[in-house]
């Protein structure tokens, strides 16, 4: 259990250094490390793209999702992975 926890803390790492890239305007190809944050980012947001796509949203959600893509879409994947991250860690005894 510690492992998958671990893991969901790093996917979730990523994830906001993806977030943090891109809004501090760091260019995609400036290095290796980049490119690597670049793309498993988003390769990790991709359930949460498909998931905002199947949501039932009103007009007013659906005009913000659509006016900050990808900003929603990061943030609603780094908030659904912190949720399993807890969800494994209620049972825990210590």
């Amino acid at each position: 259990m510690a492992l998958i926890r671990t893991i969901l803390a790093l996917i979730i790492l990523v994830i906001l250094f993806h977030v943090g890239a891109t809004f501090a305007g760091v260019a995609e190809s400036t290095n290796n490390l980049t490119k690597a944050i670049y793309s498993l980012g988003q390769l990790l947001e991709s359930p949460a793209s498909a998931l905002l796509n199947i949501l039932p949203l009103s007009a007013g959600q659906r005009s913000f999702v659509n006016q900050n893509p990808f900003y929603v879409t990061a943030l609603t994947a780094a908030v659904g992975y912190f949720i399993l991250y807890l969800l494994l860690g209620v049972g825990r005894r210590k």
